[in-house]
């Protein structure tokens, strides 16, 4: 059975995509006043046994987190994924429908 997963890019934190246990799918971009707020990807799963790095620089100082991807929510399908990034957009207040957010499409995959 395939898994997708959604991971997060935001200026605060990182989620390196480079990884021999996932494939990405697609990017979105999540814009919020016509700003950059986050990029979204939808990637495939490839096993079950690996840990996705997630990197965050603050205060001068570099962090990293490996974060195995049994603690990440997992979707049959990629239309799931899809469906949980759009909750994920409502939930944070700026429905898709919101005259001052949008969620587009990349014509690239971030890696």
């Amino acid at each position: 059975m395939e898994q997708y997963i959604v991971l997060t890019n935001k200026n605060t934190f990182q989620t390196i995509l480079k990884n021999d246990g996932l494939e990405p799918i697609e990017t979105y971009q999540f814009y919020f006043f016509e700003q950059l707020k986050a990029k979204y990807t939808i990637a495939k799963v490839i096993g079950n046994d690996f840990k996705i790095q997630l990197y965050e620089e603050y205060e001068g100082k570099e962090y990293v987190n490996n974060i195995h991807v049994k603690f990440f929510e997992k979707f049959s399908t990629v239309e799931e994924a899809r469906e949980e990034l759009y909750e994920i957009v409502k939930a944070s207040g700026n429905s898709e429908d919101s005259q001052h957010s949008k969620l587009v499409r990349a014509a690239d995959i971030a890696v």
